[in-house]
């Protein structure tokens, strides 16, 4: 996660998704933040607020206060980072961690491990965990997560299996979401995510949660219990809100969909 994505429509449907199905929980956010590229051009190419015009209008629909807070933080910046994010009056109770996820020790200790367990320090009593990395898990279906973690050019913007079972530990869900390789079906990503996550989860309710406009990319969600029954009735109530030439903001896909 770099501070320049800050406000994007990715986090807006974030947003979205915790406050119909986790409202209820003490939620945190865990930002795997990674120093800013230089990129001025980007600066409000998928921002919500009212320059955007289409995708304002969209989000408004959807949610008017989380859009209106989204355009105000947004709306005559060019200095975008994840603390105005945790300004947001859209979660009730809410634990943010935003320390870089990449630095040095002059002692030599792992820097990943310290901020690890600062970060699984910070979010102990939460119930709900969100992982907000760039790019999520590796997802090739000829080998291994583990290895394909490995051959990753810039592992700070991955997650590690290790770090999502060390963050679901004592949790009732976890969530983060995954960018769509380049090239691939989605279904067989979809089935690829399912197969492999299914022998590390395997007493664990799971699920995927297509995010559609702009900005497409897909939700994993890890429970201890059966949200199907939650998961549907939001999705029913959200595809009210459908705004032309665009789809619903997400689809569920269900692991018994797929065959293993």
């Amino acid at each position: 996660m770099e501070n320049k994505y800050a406000g994007d429509f990715s986090d807006f449907a974030k947003f979205i998704l915790l406050k119909n199905l986790f409202n209820d929980k003490k939620i945190a956010v865990v930002w795997y933040l990674t120093p800013d590229k230089s990129e001025p051009e980007y600066s409000f190419k998928f921002k919500v607020c009212q320059k955007n015009t289409q995708i304002y209008e969209y989000a408004s629909k959807i949610d008017k206060d989380a859009a209106f807070q989204f355009n105000l933080i947004c709306k005559n910046s060019d200095k975008f980072y994840v603390g105005k994010l945790e300004s947001l009056q859209i979660l009730d109770n809410v634990e943010y961690f935003d320390r870089c996820v990449i630095g040095a020790f002059g002692d030599g200790r792992n820097y990943r491990q310290v901020w690890l367990d600062r970060a699984l320090e910070k979010t102990s009593d939460c119930e709900v965990v969100y992982l907000d990395s760039d790019y999520g898990l590796p997802i090739d279906y000829r080998i291994s997560v583990v290895k394909a973690i490995s051959r990753v050019s810039f592992p700070e913007k991955y997650l590690t299996l290790e770090e999502i079972k060390e963050f679901l530990l004592g949790k009732d869900a976890l969530i983060f979401h995954n960018r769509y390789p380049v090239g691939i079906e989605h279904d067989k990503v979809h089935s690829t995510v399912f197969r492999k996550l299914r022998k590390e989860f395997r007493n664990k309710f799971l699920y995927i949660i297509k995010q559609n406009p702009f900005t497409p990319r897909f939700f994993v969600l890890i429970s201890r219990y059966n949200l199907e029954r939650r998961l549907k009735e939001f999705l029913l109530t959200e595809k009210l809100c459908d705004v032309k030439p665009f789809k619903g903001l997400f689809t569920l896909v269900l692991p018994e969909n797929y065959q293993y």
